[in-house]
């Protein structure tokens, strides 16, 4: 048993020791973390969204919101040394009318940061798995209704209103999904440090900017419903544009 005990021990310092620095003959350092809170907030041209509120499109149409929610995955902090810190594998970010703010919760090390990055939809090796298989507070559980059996997989996001046009109302839905449809590493400048009882980091979300691209600005009555395969050109202007609506 003490053969056993002193091998054990003897691997466990060798790991430590490759672990470090070279240049440090101490032990490995315990490098400590604190809560991170990350709050998206939902704007509509720069103000908080009202779903079922009438909005004015570009091209002068009225229309609504019934509907916003989509994946975030790879979610990090950047330090000021370029390092990034995990704050969440995936992240389900479902705005409801009760409130227009969705928090991710982590952990992440002391420090200075600079930015905050994440990647839009779910990664593919999340995107292979099967959400029957998640708790139901899961991000990626069955009960987010955000799951194409039949197709793609995961639906990236979900976009859905309505529009008036003269006396006619009508609907409008975009649905993203396909690995094709994955945009990584969105960026936003956030400086902000992280210490003792940890810190909150807000971030924006905005639909007007989103809808409104100098290269692709949507006319949701025109060319306003896709469920992805049936629609391809307008699910990848929508996640090319998804891409500048966060600030």
């Amino acid at each position: 048993m003490k053969i056993y005990i002193k091998f054990a021990i003897a691997i466990l310092s060798i790991l430590c020791f490759h672990s470090c620095k070279d240049s440090d003959p101490g032990p490995c350092p315990v490098i400590p973390k604190e809560p991170i809170t990350l709050t998206i907030d939902q704007l509509y041209d720069g103000q908080e969204l009202e779903f079922h509120k009438i909005y004015q499109s570009t091209q002068s149409n009225d229309f609504w919101f019934t509907n916003s929610k989509f994946y975030l995955s790879n979610i990090v902090a950047v330090k000021a040394d370029g390092s990034k810190k995990l704050i969440a594998d995936v992240a389900f970010i479902n705005f409801v009318p009760e409130s227009k703010s969705v928090t991710i919760q982590g952990d992440i090390e002391e420090g200075s940061y600079t930015a905050i990055e994440f990647d839009l939809g779910v990664r593919q090796d999340l995107n292979a798995q099967d959400p029957a298989t998640y708790n139901s507070d899961h991000p990626l559980s069955i009960s987010k209704a955000m799951y194409w059996t039949w197709s793609t997989q995961y639906i990236f996001s979900k976009t859905d209103g309505y529009n008036i046009v003269g006396t006619d109302t009508t609907t409008f839905f975009i649905h993203t999904g396909t690995e094709d449809l994955y945009r990584p590493g969105i960026s936003v400048s956030r400086i902000f440090t992280v210490g003792t009882g940890g810190t909150d980091v807000s971030i924006n979300f905005d639909l007007h900017t989103l809808l409104n691209q100098p290269d692709y600005t949507f006319d949701l009555v025109e060319d306003g419903q896709s469920h992805t395969l049936d629609n391809l050109p307008l699910a990848v202007h929508y996640m090319d544009n998804f891409t500048h609506a966060f600030n």
